[in-house]
Order: structure tokens, then C-alpha cells, then sequence
């Protein structure tokens, strides 16, 4: 039996998703790997109902002191020296293709017989089980399956090829190119490479060339476009910008004066010598540590630095400094091996050569 390490139920040694919750198990469940991240949906495991998407964020954390460390664990050590692993798009696994030659899961005992077949990819399940213990789609159980209607899918891009967006992936290789129009929507009714990432929007980013280069567009997603910045290279971050270090989500929020009521002055704590504050964003609409921001900065990293990220991995031992340069708070990413990457405002041109992080996957714009 395979012991699911995301809700503990115990599921056959030949299903690769579980019955209970439709994570992806463990090949070996003596030796499974440990992840030091919030748990990604897997590409075969359904995605969220159309129009919608889950919430990315920082995993919880434990609430240490400021330095010492959220959550523990991990500590140093990952990728040796300054950095952390290669971060990338997410191994892709899917559900077999039909006729690819994969057979179908035998239906698990204890059912009395009655069985239902996956409408994704055909395998025969437990009429009680809710997700198939193949692909890991969501089964219709007892209820009769209603088959979906599906939307025609949107056009990726209109006009001819003027560039493409090459997938990177976890261990910095290239992946698969999608190419790049006049005009092209970029979300998961795109299809492709897009199709199952669960974090993107139905229609979560127009890319169209003009005069100046490439247009990047954020249509109002839900976990928006993020462009990684340049080594050692201040970049400004405004009240309320959202940026991310490995797989911390951060949003800076600069103190404002609290408005008089009734003549009175609000009480607090001294604020004198904070300019703001960074707080890590675990959920749609909730916000994880909050910690303030000194006037001479902060640094941000793994091992070093003022606030310190042990357990993720992607994270490098010193990775970026936060810093206010004549009234503007500056971000600098201090050499990590994955990066810094703000999350896109208003529509901005994106040279050749940089890099995109679009879900869960990263992409290097090409033309």
C-alpha cells in the first residue's frame, strides 16, 4: 500500500494518484521525496472550474522572530554557496493520452463490482472513489456523468510568427517553444503548454508586438505576470507592489500617517525609524508575517540576512536587498541563483532575453 503524504489514506501499489485527495503518490513511498514548498496541483489532477484559478502565495509559516527563521527545517545547504535549486516550470506529468498504449487501473476491490469509468483517460474505478487512480481527474461517483461542454479554444495568437516564448525548466534546460504572434492570449483556454497549469487564469496575459518591442498585458488574473529583474540593479517598488524571492509571495506596503479623529491622535507603536513594511501573501485575501522595513533596508535570503526563508529551497543563502534611495523604495537582487521577479502593474514592453513567470512556469522571451 501507498501511504498519500498529503491526506494519509492509504491507496494500491499500482494507482499513481490518490483515491482520498487526488495528489500524486510517491513511486516509493519509503524514499519519497520531501517538498519544501506549498504542494503544487499535479498536471494531471483537474483544474479549477473556468473562470477561475487557485490562489498562489507563500506557504504558512511558523511565526518565528525577524532572522530567525519561519517555518525551520531545511536550513542551508541547498545547491551549495549562494544559491538554491534551478527554479523553473514544475515537472509535467498529465494524464495518458488515449491510445497511448497505458493500461487502464483495474477497479479496486470492496465496491460489491459496481465501477465507473474515467471520462478522462478511461480507466475503471470504484464507483465510490473520487478521483480515478490513474490520472487523478475527478470521477462522478454514484451520479450519472454528465458530459461537459466544452469551449472552443481561444486563438494562441493572430498574424504571423514574430517571436516565441521558450518554457525553462526545473533544472534550467529548455522546454517546449510556443510561438509568438502579432496578438497572442496566453492562458489555459490557450492550450498547449498552458492547459494544465492550474495557477493560470483561463485568459491571464495578452502578449502583441508594437513599435517598441513586446507588450506585456496582465487581463486581470488572479495570480498576475511577474518579470525578473536584473542583478544588481535597483528597481523601484511603489506602495503595494507584489514581488517574489524563490517561492515567497511579497507585497511591500510603505506607513502612512493615521488620519485625526476628533482632533486625537492615533496610538501605536514609534514608527520613526521604519519607512515600511513587507508582509508574505498566503491566500486570496490573507496575509501570513508582517515585518517592518528600517531605514537603512533590509536583506532578504536563506541563510543570511535580516529576514531569512530556511525551508525554501529556491531561495539563495543572500538573495535581495530592500532599500529606500531618495524617498523610493528600491528592490536589488544581490546575485541568487533564480532571481527576483516583480509582479507586472500596468502593460510594459519586455526586451528580448528576459524572463517571464507566468503560474508555475517560466518562460524567456524570444524574438
Amino acid at each position: 500500500m501507498i501511504v498519500c503524504p498529503r491526506c494519509g489514506k492509504e491507496n494500491q501499489d499500482h494507482y499513481k494518484f490518490c483515491l482520498g485527495c487526488g495528489a500524486e503518490l510517491p513511486r516509493d513511498a519509503a524514499h519519497a521525496p520531501k517538498s519544501f514548498t506549498a504542494p503544487t496541483p499535479p498536471a494531471g489532477a483537474p483544474g479549477p472550474a473556468p473562470g477561475s484559478a487557485p490562489m498562489m502565495g507563500a506557504p504558512p509559516m511558523g511565526g518565528g522572530p525577524m532572522g530567525g527563521g519561519m517555518g525551520g527545517g531545511m536550513g542551508g545547504g541547498m545547491g551549495g554557496g549562494m544559491g538554491g535549486a534551478p527554479m523553473g516550470a514544475p515537472p509535467m506529468g498529465g494524464p495518458a493520452p488515449q491510445g497511448s498504449g497505458v493500461m487502464p487501473t483495474p477497479a479496486a476491490p470492496g465496491g460489491g463490482g459496481d465501477t465507473i469509468a474515467c471520462g478522462s483517460c478511461g480507466a475503471i474505478n470504484n464507483k465510490n472513489f473520487k478521483f480515478c487512480g490513474t490520472c487523478g481527474s475527478t470521477l462522478g461517483g454514484s451520479a450519472p456523468a454528465i458530459p461537459a461542454v466544452q469551449a472552443p479554444p481561444a486563438a494562441p495568437m493572430t498574424g504571423t510568427r514574430r517571436g516565441s516564448l521558450v518554457l525553462i525548466r526545473p533544472d534550467g534546460s529548455e522546454g517546449d517553444t510556443f510561438p509568438l504572434g502579432e496578438t497572442t492570449m496566453v492562458g489555459r483556454e490557450t492550450g498547449g503548454l498552458f492547459a494544465s497549469d492550474s495557477y493560470l487564469s483561463p485568459r491571464h496575459a495578452t502578449l502583441a508586438f508594437g513599435p517598441g518591442g513586446l507588450m506585456v498585458t496582465d487581463e486581470a488574473s488572479l495570480n498576475g505576470v511577474y518579470i525578473r529583474i536584473a542583478a544588481d540593479v535597483a528597481t523601484e517598488v511603489p506602495d503595494g507592489s507584489i514581488f517574489r524571492v524563490g517561492q515567497e509571495i511579497i507585497r511591500f506596503e510603505r506607513l502612512k500617517n493615521q488620519p485625526l479623529r476628533d482632533g486625537v491622535e492615533a496610538m501605536g507603536s514609534p514608527s520613526a525609524n521604519y519607512v515600511g513594511r513587507i508582509c508574505l501573501l498566503v491566500g486570496r485575501e490573507t496575509t501570513g508575517n508582517c515585518y517592518p522595513v528600517p531605514v537603512g533596508g533590509m536583506h532578504l535570503g536563506r541563510e543570511r540576512g535580516d529576514i531569512l526563508f530556511p525551508e525554501d529551497g529556491y531561495v539563495s543563502g543572500l538573495h535581495a536587498r530592500l532599500h529606500d534611495e531618495g524617498g523610493k523604495m528600491m528592490l536589488t537582487d544581490v546575485g541568487s541563483s533564480n532571481g527576483t521577479f516583480v509582479r507586472l502593474g500596468a502593460a510594459r514592453i519586455v526586451a528580448a532575453g528576459s524572463l517571464i513567470l507566468m503560474g508555475q512556469q517560466l518562460f524567456r522571451v524570444e524574438y
